[in-house]
């Protein structure tokens, strides 16, 4: 083999020539170095306005009030934050819970905010005085709700029963499943008078609040993960099975699923436009026509779908697993933005009422602002 012709510089370095066998030990090295299980980050592009950082661990709940000015999150770090949406600075800590912080929402006039842990302590404070109000510890928690125009508290429990409280004096109603399943999930109807709650056996119950008495009762055929109530009172989604149901005697009027799907993961109504939108874990987004209940729009992104809420004219913001929220126009069945940041799962969003903006949590541990363009 001939030398190589080296710069002068060079002359006196000593070139030693390989055989090939170790250049091919040392590929075949590196490459064992190499697994499938080595992940490229990709770059995320941090779209949002401000963000929230003090949680330690996932974000799982957000609300805001009615104002706009104030935010509660509440995370796996046993920890409730009620914090300044224009700064981000903490205004107190809702502290004393020994588990994760799953629920966290304002009453109807803000004076109020909730948050309850997962082991069954919930805990009301006074937002004006910044301080614990009112607290109660039982069964561990699945739900929590407020009345929308009364100081007034609903839990779903584990066990199945439904406490409903007088906030702050805490006098007390249960409305007393008479199996031990799980409640899984809750909502007040426009009314304001009953309560329909889904349970772990596949149940759906009306409630007379005051009477404490079933109305009537309705099995579905699995789990109730979740439901939604029109505007009217007077039909309801329910989750995963995607039925619509009458509330004045809990019939079937027919179930909402596309070709190849065969459960959603979460539904939600808009009334004022007569339609109601549905996403699952497979990515698949549709738009129903509630009068006729036939499907208008249909789209699929490459994630699963978490959460879903509206926002206005039309527009709504889809939670994914991919940490993005994209926000859609269900007129027209077009993707208008997508807002990335998070760097995992979402798990709640908030739409502020008066400002083009919404508030998102993640299982990144932080809470975010963005801004939307209408």
């Amino acid at each position: 083999m001939d030398d190589f012709d080296l710069p002068e510089e060079f002359q006196e370095v000593e070139v030693i020539y390989s055989d090939g066998e170790d250049d091919e030990d040392s590929i075949e090295h590196m490459l064992d170095e190499i697994t499938i299980d080595d992940e490229i980050e990709t770059e995320i592009i941090d779209l949002s306005a401000s963000t929230f950082k003090k949680h330690s661990n996932a974000v799982f709940s957000s609300d805001l009030s009615k104002d706009d000015k104030i935010a509660v999150t509440g995370g796996e770090d046993d920890v409730g934050y009620v914090w300044n949406l224009e700064t981000c600075e903490v205004i107190f800590e809702c502290s004393g819970h020994k588990d994760s912080v799953i629920e966290v929402c304002f009453n109807f006039d803000n004076n109020f905010v909730a948050t309850a842990d997962m082991s069954g302590l919930v805990q009301v404070w006074s937002v004006s005085e910044k301080k614990l109000t009112w607290c109660n510890e039982g069964d561990d928690i699945e739900w929590l709700t407020w009345h929308p125009a009364a100081n007034v508290l609903f839990c779903g429990c584990h066990f199945g029963d439904i406490y409903v409280w007088q906030i702050p004096r805490g006098n007390c109603k249960v409305l007393a499943a008479k199996t031990r399943f799980s409640t899984t999930c809750g909502q007040v109807l426009p009314n304001g008078k009953q309560l329909l709650a889904g349970y772990d056996d596949g149940h759906i119950r009306l409630w007379d609040i005051k009477q404490c008495s079933v109305q009537w009762s309705n099995d579905q055929s699995k789990t109730v993960t979740n439901l939604d109530i029109n505007s009217e009172g007077t039909l309801v989604i329910i989750s995963p099975d995607s039925r619509l149901i009458k509330l004045s005697d809990g019939k079937t009027i027919s179930v909402l699923l596309p070709d190849g799907e065969s459960e959603i993961e979460t539904a939600i109504f808009n009334s004022k436009l007569g339609i109601l939108a549905t996403g699952s874990i497979s990515g698949q987004l549709c738009v129903w026509e509630i009068g006729r209940q036939t499907l208008r729009h249909q789209a699929r992104i490459e994630c699963a779908v978490t959460v879903m809420k509206w926002g206005p004219d039309g527009k709504i913001f889809i939670g994914a697993t991919d940490g993005a929220v994209y926000m859609c126009d269900v007129k027209t069945g077009t993707l208008l933005e997508t807002l990335t940041g998070h760097k995992s799962d979402i798990l709640s969003i908030s739409v502020f009422k008066l400002t083009n903006k919404i508030l998102t949590t993640s299982e990144d541990g932080t809470a975010k602002i963005f801004a939307f363009k209408v």
